[in-house]
C-alpha cells in the first residue's frame, strides 16, 4: 500500500482537522510545506506552522511511518536537528503517526553505558489503530474520515458511510481526493471494484492522485492481462500442434486402412486370375504400402498373360 503521497496530500488539505489527534486543537494552522533536506537528500513529511492562542509561532513536524524502518526514530532524531539548526522558529514539536502495529519501532532512543553514562531521547508517538474509527466518523472532519479505515472498530460499512459523508459534506476538488485516500487506506476492508461502484469511477479519475496510487494495480494488471493473452497464445499454439498431430497420425491410419483393403483386392485378383500362383507371392504384396501403386498393379494383373509377369510386376514395385 502507497501511503507517502496520500498522507501528504491528506495533511496538505485537511491539517487543521489533525490537530485534534496532535493534542493541539486550539492552535491554528498557518502554512503546511515538506521540506527536502539538501544534505541527505530526504524529505521531511509534513511540517506544520502553527500558532498558538497567544499568537507564538512555532512548528510541528509529523512524519507517517507506513513501514516498518528500524532507523526511523533516528532519522527523526536528525530531521529535529536539521530544522534546530536552519529555523529559528521555537519550541519544534514532533509526532510520528504509526499506520499500522507491525509498522511500529517504539517511541524511545536510549544510548547506555556502564561506563560513561549515555542517554535518551522520547518522542511523541500516535498509533492510529488505537484512536476510534466511529468518533472519527462522527467527528465530521474530512481528514479523520479518511484515516478513519486505519482505526480501531473499522467496519465495510463504516467505510461506505464515509464515503457518502466526504461526498456529501465536501467540495470539489478536494472530495475527489480525501475519496481516493479513503480508498486506499480501506484497501484490506472493501475491495477496489466495490469501491469504485460506491464513489463512482469518474470521481477517482479526476484527480491525478489516482494515477500514482494505483500506477503498481495498473501494471500488475496489464502483466497479468499480458501473460494470460501469451499462455492463451501458447495454449492455443499446441492445441493446433496436438490437431495437426491427430489429423497426421489419423491419415496415416487411413493410409494404411486404403493400402490393407487395396492389398487384399490385389490378392484376390491374382488368386482370381491365376488359382496356381505361389503363396509367397502374399508376402511381396504386404510389403507394398502405396495405394496408387498398388491400383497400377490391380489393373495390370487383369490383363498379366501369366504368374511370371505377376511376379515381375510385384517385383519391380
Amino acid at each position: 500500500m502507497k501511503t507517502d503521497l496520500p498522507l501528504k496530500r491528506l495533511t496538505q488539505l485537511c491539517p487543521n482537522d489533525l490537530l485534534v489527534l496532535l493534542g493541539t486543537p486550539d492552535a491554528t494552522v498557518t502554512s503546511v510545506e515538506t521540506l527536502e533536506l539538501p544534505a541527505s537528500e530526504s524529505r521531511l513529511d509534513t511540517l506544520l506552522h502553527l500558532q498558538e492562542r497567544d499568537g507564538r509561532p512555532y512548528l510541528h513536524l509529523v512524519e507517517w511511518q507506513g513501514y516498518r524502518d528500524g532507523g526511523f526514530l533516528w532519522r527523526a532524531l536528525s530531521y529535529l536537528g536539521w530544522l534546530g539548526q536552519n529555523s529559528d522558529e521555537r519550541p519544534i514539536r514532533f509526532t510520528a503517526i504509526y499506520l499500522r502495529p507491525e509498522d511500529d519501532v517504539g517511541d524511545t532512543l536510549e544510548q547506555a553505558s556502564t561506563a560513561v553514562g549515555g542517554w535518551r531521547v522520547q518522542f511523541h508517538c500516535l498509533r492510529l489503530w488505537q484512536q476510534d474509527a466511529v468518533a472519527a466518523l462522527a467527528s465530521g472532519l474530512p481528514g479523520l474520515i479518511a484515516l478513519a479505515p486505519l482505526m480501531r472498530g473499522a467496519t465495510t460499512e463504516l467505510v461506505e458511510q464515509a464515503a457518502q459523508t466526504l461526498i456529501s459534506t465536501v467540495a470539489q476538488p478536494a472530495q475527489n481526493e480525501l475519496l481516493v485516500i479513503l480508498g486506499v487506506f480501506a484497501e484490506r476492508l472493501l475491495d477496489t471494484e466495490r469501491f469504485i461502484r460506491l464513489v463512482t469511477r469518474e470521481r477517482l479519475m479526476a484527480t491525478d492522485l489516482i494515477s500514482y496510487l494505483f500506477k503498481d494495480q495498473i501494471e500488475v494488471f496489464e502483466q497479468r492481462e499480458a501473460e494470460r493473452e501469451a499462455k492463451f497464445v501458447q495454449e492455443k499454439a499446441a492445441l493446433e500442434e496436438k490437431l495437426s498431430a491427430q489429423e497426421a497420425k489419423l491419415a496415416a491410419e487411413r493410409a494404411l486402412l486404403v493400402a490393407a483393403t487395396l492389398q487384399q483386392t490385389l490378392q484376390e485378383a491374382i488368386v482370381s486370375r491365376f488359382p496356381d500362383a505361389p503363396i509367397a507371392l502374399t508376402n511381396d504384396i504386404r510389403r507394398i504400402n502405396d495405394s496408387a501403386t498398388l491400383r497400377r498393379l490391380i489393373n495390370a494383373i487383369i490383363t498379366a498373360p501369366d504368374v511370371a509377369t505377376v511376379q515381375r510386376l510385384l517385383a519391380e514395385a
